[in-house]
Order: C-alpha cells, then structure tokens, then sequence
C-alpha cells in the first residue's frame, strides 16, 4: 500500500479523533465498548484532568508530572502528553507499568518538585497498557517497521500463558526481576486454578498498581506535599491512535476536607 496513502489516511484520523467515529474500524470500536467503557481519546483524557486540577491550583508552573507506564517504546504518547501539560515530568516506569521505585526512587522524585506558596505539587499518572488492532483483536499491535503483529502488553501476556498453559515460573529470577514481581504480585490477587484472559489481567493490574501506588505516597507530609492521582489502562488502537480507559482520579492536600478528594469527571466509567 502506498505510504502517503497510509500517512493521509493517519492524518484524517488524527484529525477527528475528539470526536471518534465509529464507522472507523468498527471493530476495534466495538471491542472497546465492550470491554472498556468510558474511555477516551488520549487528548481528551488530557485536558479533562488539567481542568480538573486547575480548581486545585495545580498549574503546569508550580507542578511536577509524574509517571509510572511500561518501559515499552509505544507508551511514549502517554509521557509526552504529561509533558506537554505539567513540565518536567520524573520517570517512574517499569515492566507493565508496575510500581517498583520504591521508598528511594520516591524521595528522589519528591525533592526535585518545585515549590510554590510552601507547598510541593505533582501529579502522578500510573497505568498498565493494551493493545486493540484494527480487527478488534486484544493484545496486538503493529508497530513501525515491523510486519507481523506484536504484542502489548508483552510482560502481562506472559503470565497470561504461563496460567493457561498451567505451567509457572515461580523462581525469584535476579536477571529478570521485575517480571518475577509482576508475577508475584498477580498471583497473589486470583485465585488456584483462575486463568484471567489478557483484559482481565490487565484490570487487575491497573487495581494493583493504583493500590501500590496509593500505600507509596500515603507517608507523604500533606502540609508539605499536594498531589493528584490518575489511575486506568492506556490503550492503543489502530494507526497509532491512543486511548486511555480511566479509573480513579484523587487529589491529596491538607487544605483538602479530609485530606483526600475523589474528583468525578469522568462520565460513563465502569
């Protein structure tokens, strides 16, 4: 197929993606609907959060972006939009979008948030990722230069097979660490004999991570620190289009009542 045709073709969809048709790819349309109800287009989840947080005096001058996505080269977007809105934006990132700073990695983060009228503000966005083709199939992707389908995410259908298959790698491997703790942090969620299909595991991971996320922050001094938590599943669709299914989104502050807020902005959400 000739490649301006491609490019074109990427291009027009771009341009009404705020609005998203679904004539376009009617079958990946579809099975997002039925799988992840609520999402949007990667910019509108975007500016929806920036809004929101604006009521909480969050302003890409006085706050720091933080992130925690897989390490995959096809998340960039998502990175780059935290970018674009909130600045310098600290890089949290692991395997499957898994929480593995740690208490140090934290600290780091922290002290390098810009502080304005006392107070240390950032905004944390932390969320595993999947794929959808054009085809509706879940957990392919084509990406650029490659022919054949790959897949996202590749560190959770990995465990994904080893369930199916009944066959588990349950060895703390040194050399590969991380997928030994998204092992083991997966299989302490489901129960014997459970063999989640890709969506599903990618749901539990997104709950594991926002709870991870949650008991890391939860030390934080809020007459120090005011933060925003965006949790969910980046999804990516056909021609490099992004899409992000939400799931929670809290602000944390001491001038907040009770110190948390949950902020509902997001209209259809499962």
């Amino acid at each position: 197929m000739n490649m301006n045709y491609i490019n074109q073709l990427q291009d027009e969809v771009n341009q009404i993606i705020d609005g998203y048709n679904p004539n376009i790819f009617p079958a990946f349309h579809q099975t997002v609907q039925d799988h992840f109800p609520g999402t949007l287009s990667l910019k509108e989840y975007m500016k929806k959060t920036y809004e929101a947080l604006l009521n909480y005096r969050f302003d890409n001058d006085n706050t720091m972006g933080m992130v925690a996505i897989c390490r995959d080269e096809i998340t960039d977007p998502l990175f780059d939009a935290v970018i674009k809105y909130w600045g310098k934006t600290f890089n949290c990132c692991s395997l499957a979008g898994f929480v593995m700073m740690g208490k140090t990695g934290l600290a780091s983060a922290t002290d390098h948030t810009p502080i304005f009228e006392g107070l240390r503000r950032f905004t944390f966005y932390a969320m595993p990722h999947i794929a959808i083709s054009r085809y509706g199939d879940i957990g392919k992707v084509y990406r650029e230069g490659i022919e054949k389908a790959s897949h996202a995410c590749g560190a959770l259908e990995v465990i994904v097979n080893e369930l199916k298959s009944g066959h588990l790698n349950l060895e703390t491997d040194m050399e590969d660490i991380e997928q030994t703790i998204i092992r083991q942090k997966i299989l302490s969620k489901i129960n014997y004999g459970d063999k989640p299909d890709l969506v599903e595991i990618t749901k539990l991971a997104s709950q594991i991570i926002f709870n991870d996320v949650e008991k890391l922050l939860s030390p934080l001094d809020t007459t120090i620190f005011q933060y925003a938590v965006m949790t969910g599943i980046f999804i990516h669709g056909p021609l490099e289009t992004q899409w992000i299914y939400p799931q929670n989104f809290y602000v944390v502050g001491n001038d907040i009542p009770n110190g948390k807020e949950i902020i509902e902005v997001f209209q259809g959400k499962d």
